[in-house]
């Protein structure tokens, strides 16, 4: 048994989460019954938190990489032999 990965357990995109929160939103505008129309907003605003969410995630990620490889980038210009005089 493998375990699950990223995209077995969540959308890939919070773009992809937006088109499910839109889909949503769709399906409680024409939904037949007050309950419906509840479930079905609610599920749209559960989707739009998630997508908020991932683009909080992908930007920490972004940003810890970004710091990481300015690191490494500055260990390697303090070894240039300019530097060592």
């Amino acid at each position: 048994m493998r375990l699950p990965t990223r995209s077995d357990v969540i959308p890939g995109d919070a773009k992809e989460c937006r088109k499910h929160a839109l889909r949503c939103a769709e399906l409680a505008a024409t939904a037949g019954t007050p309950q419906s129309r509840a479930m079905f907003f609610e599920l749209s605003k559960n989707w739009e938190k998630l997508a908020v969410q991932q683009q909080d995630a992908f930007a920490t990620v972004t940003d810890e990489t970004m710091f990481q490889e300015s690191l490494n980038l500055t260990k390697w210009l303090s070894s240039l032999p300019i530097w060592k005089r």
